[in-house]
């Protein structure tokens, strides 16, 4: 009768719901609060005598348990009852369900030893959604909570099991159920109370109070409820019959809670009244896009559980959209705090921060403290605060927090409130439950963002595109450029991105009403001390590829601990963002528009005075770590001392060069640019001789066509044979290693013109090796040879031990490519001795790779193999992919020469896996031919010729005939294992003309093809 009282309107509708199916196969749902029933795809199904219906409830009840069968026998016939013929009866009960289920895919009924198991999803039980519903309630507040406990209730149709069982067993094995009925519809009328929202249950409360009259929790709400309407004497007429029903039959008193609760209403306690807290939320943002990710992350923090208040900050830089983040959570929270939101803006971020005590003062009278009964003294106020939320669930949310001392006074001290903070400072200091450090938008949120402010902003569109990255991802800038393009039909996108691309507009466009980017960026800048105001505009001058504290030291002209602590201060009020190098730990780097604002503040003197500082440290360190490299230490010149005070810092950089320089050398290219468009000559030629070895290396062919472009403008400009010979050997390398071979031999034979009169003999000898390499790629070996030869004659008179050893690896690939066996041997025998007495793992290993193929080629499998993995593991070691994978490509074809197919196939895969790693697109083409030659030696040549397709279509514009040949040699046998002779004995053809003209040794193999 109590439960027709509830508004079930919303419980009906979920209970609905939860029986409504995607129909993949027949399915059945249970009831048990109330009469025992199946519905099969929601059609009632007849579950026989009422005995079979009590199994079918003590099973449902117990589903996905073992339960046994003298367990029914002793619930089915109580007291002993059970005859002779019981388990047979039960037996016989299990059958007949079995074969009521046998409609449905989702319903199992087993035997399971010496009892049974109903296996069924238990929210196909109402029981169970019953419990999912209160344990879900349980965790939310207000509304919610109300919903979930009135759902909960609404699947309750009558006494649970009743028609089952006499009314001694069903209360037996229901009396559980019973209790959680009565514990979630006590919980209900609390979520009402607390509500404030008497008048909705006080009939119904007074109704089961009197059905129930020892419950006294439920007295104790018509007690409360009695009082909030005016009716006080017959709240104090409930406890009095509470009083009498207690005495009368269990001798005992009321519980102090309920004692306490009469003496309470007796004295009018005013905090008995509901209380209706401040709402204090500002508009939730209209237009929101993404943080879905943080709202989640943002509602797991605010758990009710815990021993202290959930305290979560949200930081991050300017125009982020923190504040909005916070408004939306805060709406999305409101309901787990009933009594009340407060809001303030702690104006953090600007000149003058609001007092802790003001804002104190300000809640305290917004939670009905009288103006004249609020403290004086800011310890006074803070414990007043804490006593008026001591019973109470208010959130705080605190936007645009200073630091931690302006926020610690504003926590409250109990567990059920929270607070939520905003701020652009870190807030390291304060005991938080959790942080989200807010970064820009996504690529895919910020265009839905700008399609949403204006629908003509195509989906996809690059000038959109372009527009987000030149934001940064900023939500308030984006929402400016939106706004303008909704209320200016006859801006475009592509006009706006145009304009927005001019690094000096940028910021004058980004405005808009009252809306503008660098007035966000001014409050930041204004709230720092003068040292920081001084660092943030000097750093501006560094490159915008981010930087360590060194450079930052460098350009400041601090020492190296008050710098750390300039940055450190910078990052904390997010201004500077961290990220991590491979040499320095930490790297510091402007958002895109920060830098800006930052640069409108830099002076052109302050500018000039910075960017001088740090170009003489990168001169410095940058020809130490260039001298540690392996083909580095030829450029001549006299760097400015080193004005750093960073102590060890030279020592580290020697002692892992190549660290170093992968972490600056983006800066350095970028200080080479700059100073060219200064047409600063000297120095633009200097920064590129630091970085160009170091490009080598890593096979960075662009980068270093660039700088040596640059360095090449500038040799010319102030007339300098030196940098023009070597910016002409940059240029030549570069065009050498992408098969530019006719820019690379033009460049080398500038440079050798003008060398003889510089007086480098050693450049001289190094220019003249690369003529060699270039002179082998083409084929044209006599000539490599010849300079090769004229390197070694050079070198007996220089104390350059490792170029002789490179020169002589070089000579013994020429033999190797001829098929002089025993020559090629001689030079890489020693040229590996050479190596490995430097300490050169690398070439040490990279030569026994050249070894290691003419071992195979004069037929020595075992020994191949045993010089290609040892050369294989020290590439590996020593972070070499590039040649890793061009010695695993020779190991898969040592093992397709063996038969070992398997082995081939696996060692070619991995090739082509690591040379993916590299800019090598060469030797990529190299694998893809060997990868076709194992498939068509598996038999597979469909695999295999997608493979060689790939691997020939590079290699016939590579300019490498004896690639290209070899590539057609493999073309020539698919074709022919294609049934296509004619085909084969064209690309054989080809092969012949290539090969044989360069002399190669695989001519040979051309020859007898063509030859059959």
């Amino acid at each position: 009768m109590l439960l027709r009282a509830i508004g079930t309107t919303l419980g009906k509708g979920l209970k609905q719901l939860s029986n409504t199916r995607v129909k993949y196969g027949s399915v059945m749902d249970f009831s048990v609060l109330g009469p025992v029933r199946a519905f099969l795809d929601g059609r009632p199904v007849p579950l026989g005598v009422r005995k079979q219906r009590f199994v079918l409830a003590v099973l449902l009840l117990e589903a996905n348990k073992h339960v046994p069968a003298d367990r029914l026998i002793e619930l089915a016939w109580p007291e002993g009852e059970a005859p002779n013929t019981a388990r047979a009866v039960i037996h016989t009960q299990i059958s007949r369900l079995r074969a009521t289920f046998a409609g449905s895919e989702d319903v199992a009924l087993v035997r399971e030893g010496s009892g049974y198991a109903l296996h069924v999803d238990p929210l196909r039980v109402d029981v169970f959604r019953f419990r999912d519903l209160c344990t879900r309630a349980r965790a939310e507040t207000g509304e919610r909570r109300i919903e979930l406990l009135e759902a909960a209730l609404a699947l309750w149709e009558g006494p649970a099991l009743s028609s089952v069982a006499t009314e001694d067993v069903r209360l037996r094995v229901a009396a559980p159920l019973e209790e959680a009925r009565l514990g979630a519809l006590e919980d209900r009328f609390e979520a009402y109370l607390g509500l404030g929202r008497e008048t909705e249950i006080i009939h119904e409360l007074a109704e089961a109070a009197a059905e129930h009259p020892l419950r006294q929790q439920l007295v104790a709400k018509v007690m409360l409820a009695l009082h909030r309407l005016g009716r006080t004497p017959e709240a104090l007429a409930a406890y009095q019959r509470l009083h009498r029903h207690l005495d009368e039959e269990l001798g005992i008193e009321p519980a102090p809670s309920v004692r306490r609760l009469q003496v309470r209403i007796l004295r009018d306690d005013p905090s008995l009244m509901p209380f209706s807290g401040p709402r204090q939320l500002p508009p939730d943002v209209d237009h929101y896009i993404g943080r879905h990710d943080h709202l989640d992350t943002l509602a797991g923090l605010f758990d009710p559980a815990g021993r202290a208040p959930a305290v979560v900050a949200i930081t991050g830089k300017p125009g982020l959209g923190k504040t909005a983040l916070a408004v939306r959570a805060a709406h999305r929270l409101a309901a787990r705090f009933p009594d009340g939101q407060l809001f303030v803006d702690l104006h953090g971020a600007g000149p003058r921060p609001r007092d802790p005590a003001e804002v104190l003062a300000r809640f305290l009278r917004d939670l009905g403290v009288a103006g004249a009964d609020l403290p004086v003294s800011l310890e006074e106020r803070i414990g007043l605060f804490r006593d008026r939320t001591a019973t109470r669930r208010v959130l705080v949310v605190l936007d645009n927090a200073a630091g931690e001392e302006q926020l610690r006074p504003l926590v409250p001290g109990s567990p059920a409130c929270g607070v939520l903070i905003t701020s652009r400072r870190r807030l390291t200091g304060l005991d938080l439950r959790g942080l989200i450090d807010l970064d820009g938008l996504a690529e895919a949120d910020a265009l839905a963002l700008l399609t949403e402010l204006d629908p003509r902003v195509p989906a996809g569109d690059e000038s959109a595109r372009e527009i987000v990255r030149l934001c940064g991802g900023l939500p308030l800038a984006l929402r400016i450029v939106g706004a303008k393009l909704r209320s200016r039909p006859h801006r475009t996108v592509a006009g706006l991105a145009a304009r927005l691309a001019d690094e000096r507009d940028r910021l004058d466009e980004l405005v808009g009403g009252d809306r503008e980017v660098r007035a966000g960026f001014l409050l930041s800048y204004t709230g720092l001390e003068p040292a920081q105001q001084r660092a943030f505009r000097l750093l501006a001058a560094m490159p915008d590829t981010g930087f360590a504290a060194w450079a930052a030291s460098a350009a400041l002209g601090e020492d190296f601990r008050t710098t750390e602590r300039l940055l450190e201060g910078l990052v904390d009020v997010n201004l500077l963002e961290c990220g991590r190098g491979e040499f320095t730990p930490t790297r510091y780097h402007f958002h895109d528009l920060i830098r800006l604002y930052a640069k409108e503040k830099l002076a052109a003197a302050e500018h000039a005075a910075a960017w001088s500082r740090l170009t003489d440290a990168y001169l410095y360190l940058g020809k130490r770590a260039d001298a540690r490299l392996e083909f580095g230490g030829l450029h001549q010149f006299t760097p400015p001392p080193l004005m750093l005070d960073a102590p060890r810092l030279v020592a580290e950089v020697e002692r892992n060069a190549p660290a170093w320089l992968a972490d600056e050398y983006p800066s350095i290219i970028h200080a080479v640019e700059l100073s060219a468009a200064a047409g600063e000559d000297a120095t633009t030629c200097r920064l590129s001789a630091t970085v160009a070895a170091f490009l080598e290396l890593r096979a960075q062919w662009s980068d270093l066509k660039r700088v040596a472009e640059l360095s090449h403008a500038a040799a010319t400009a102030m007339d300098s044979p030196y940098w023009t010979a070597y910016a002409l050997f940059a240029l030549g390398l570069a065009a050498r290693e992408t098969r530019d071979f006719a820019t690379a031999e033009r460049s080398f034979r500038s440079g050798l013109a003008i060398l003889p009169s510089v007086g480098d003999p050693l450049l001289e000898v190094v220019t003249l090796l690369s003529v060699g390499v270039s002179h082998r790629l083409l084929g044209r070996w006599d000539e490599a040879a010849a300079s090769f030869a004229g390197c070694l004659s050079r070198l007996d008179s220089l104390a350059a031990p490792r170029w002789r050893a490179y020169t002589l690896r070089e000579y013994g690939v020429v033999h190797r490519y001829r098929g002089e066996w025993a020559k090629a041997k001689e030079f890489l025998t020693e040229a590996i001795t050479a190596h490995r007495a430097l300490g050169d793992v690398r070439w040490e290993a990279a030569s026994g790779r050249e070894l290691g193929i003419v071992h195979q080629d004069e037929g020595n499998h075992a020994a191949a193999l045993e010089q290609l993995t040892a050369s294989r593991e020290a590439l590996r070691s020593v972070g070499d992919h590039r040649r890793e994978g061009a010695t695993l490509r020779c190991l898969g074809w040592v093992a397709l020469e063996a038969g070992e197919l398997p082995e081939a196939l696996a060692y070619a895969r991995q090739a082509k896996e690591t040379l993916g790693q590299t800019l090598d697109a060469h030797g990529l083409a190299c694998a893809e031919v060997l990868l076709g030659d194992i498939h068509l030696a598996m038999g597979d040549p469909a695999a295999g010729r997608a493979h060689l397709d790939r691997g020939v279509a590079y290699l016939a514009g590579s300019g490498d005939p004896r690639w290209r040949g070899k590539s057609r040699l493999s073309l020539g046998r698919h074709l022919a294992a294609a049934g296509d002779p004619a085909g084969a004995r064209a690309a054989w053809e080809k092969a012949w003309e290539d090969l044989s003209r360069i002399g190669a040794h695989e001519a040979a193999t051309v020859r007898a093809l063509l030859d059959r």
